[in-house]
């Protein structure tokens, strides 16, 4: 699945939606937002590659979904805000590796 902002703004995510097992999002001169909140994941890890060139992308994740973030930031920022989990979360638990890319943008995670 794309998402594509290019002097604007895009929005995945705001109703039940099934991502695949590899998502990317790419701002340029805009803004990118993917919502996890209600994604019906079919993989135990979903892939997500976020490029933000002179714009920026957020990531929506419910609060017990495990996350790891990479990536690379020039001139910009990658940004992971949530609360600390509850317990450990089980093995079978499906999970989002994030690579974020920003060029002059910005990046975040965020429960809300």
């Amino acid at each position: 699945m794309k998402s594509v902002a290019i002097f604007g703004g895009s929005k995945l995510g705001q109703r039940v939606w099934r991502p695949g097992s590899k998502v990317w999002s790419i701002a340029f001169f805009g803004s990118s937002e993917l919502d996890f909140r209600q994604a019906e994941l079919e993989e135990d890890v979903t892939q997500v590659v976020a490029v933000s060139v002179f714009g920026g992308s957020k990531v929506i994740i419910p609060q017990d979904m495990p996350v790891t973030l990479s990536g690379l930031s020039i001139f910009g920022g990658r940004k992971m805000k949530r609360s600390q989990p509850k317990g450990l979360s089980p093995a079978s638990a499906k999970a989002l590796h994030i690579n974020a890319i920003s060029i002059f943008g910005g990046f975040t995670v965020s429960e809300d």
